[in-house]
């Protein structure tokens, strides 16, 4: 419900209110310039305003002062985000962010679980992004359970590269624990792009990164993804990660309907420019808000807000 601010509400002695406040008509906010929606989604969330998730030292306090900062973007609801490394670090990332969830009444109402974004991701350059090549194994089930279990049963997306050893096999069994299997930092052929189709995954991860720049013409992971109607695809629209023209091609051939838009944000979003951290990766945001890997010009995830 929407209310007239340019009426001052009155307030008795006691400081109560002497009325309630008088709703606003559609007419009161016609030809605004901003878009009144319910809460936004961000499904993928590296870390916010300073904190990184992926440091299994992350306080619960700050998890949560991070959360309030998300929370005056608009968005409402998210998945903090845990990018590829050794099991013992995810695990204890995992950990930490439960043990942040389960103080905070914020946290229990704004996080409903989490991303696990690798390790069962292409190690080859180009499609491995930031993450750390020498972390990416093949996909072994009690390799996820003990993940799932750090987690409190709530890593609700994974994102994998279908034609890692093992990844086409576990889809099924994912999807039964009701996990939505996105594919991402991938290059399937077209067969095993299908079979992870058929199997049950369902998403694109930042359609269009964690690519190479050098693709083939027409059998290329872009343009596999971009034409399987199966597949909703979700997009970092930061204007860095993609050129304008560039990302309303793929919006046109994913349509509305199939379209997800996340940040990929880091301790560098909401921050002032400077050094930061994506668990191991040192990380630089610049001053016009790209995030790139510290000392190089590669990107690593980003600073934007939805």
């Amino acid at each position: 419900m929407l209310f007239d601010s340019s009426k001052p509400l009155e307030k008795n002695a006691q400081g109560l209110l002497k009325s309630l406040p008088v709703e606003a008509g559609p007419e009161s906010w016609k030809g605004a310039s901003r878009v009144v929606s319910s809460g936004l989604c961000d499904l993928q969330v590296n870390g916010f305003a300073g904190v990184d998730y992926n440091a299994p030292s992350m306080t619960q306090e700050a998890f949560e002062q991070s959360l309030f900062s998300i929370l005056r973007t608009g968005v409402t609801t998210c998945l903090p985000t845990i990018i590829t490394g050794s099991v013992d670090w995810q695990t204890r990332c995992f950990r930490a962010l439960e043990a942040g969830r389960n103080a905070s009444k914020l946290a229990q109402t704004m996080v409903p679980g989490y991303h696990l974004e690798g390790p069962f991701l292409n190690p080859e350059e180009g499609f491995r992004g930031c993450h750390p090549a020498k972390w990416m194994v093949p996909a072994k089930w009690d390799h996820f359970e003990q993940l799932q279990e750090a987690a409190g049963g709530r890593i609700r997306l994974i994102t994998v590269a279908p034609e890692i050893k093992g990844v086409l096999e576990l889809i099924p069994k994912w999807v039964e624990q009701g996990i939505t299997v996105a594919i991402g930092h991938c290059n399937p052929s077209r067969d095993i792009l299908l079979r992870a189709a058929d199997a049950g995954a369902a998403l694109s991860t930042h359609l269009g990164n964690g690519i190479p720049q050098m693709l083939p013409k027409t059998d290329n992971p872009i343009l596999g993804q971009l034409a399987e109607d199966r597949f909703s695809a979700s997009f970092i629209a930061d204007g860095f990660h993609q050129q304008p023209h560039v990302l309303g091609v793929y919006l046109r051939a994913k349509q509305s309907i199939r379209t997800i838009l996340v940040t990929d944000g880091t301790a560098g979003s909401a921050s002032l420019p400077g050094s930061y951290s994506v668990g191991p990766i040192g990380i630089e945001r610049q001053p016009e808000g790209m995030v790139y890997i510290h000392g190089t010009r590669s990107l690593a995830g980003s600073a934007a807000t939805l």
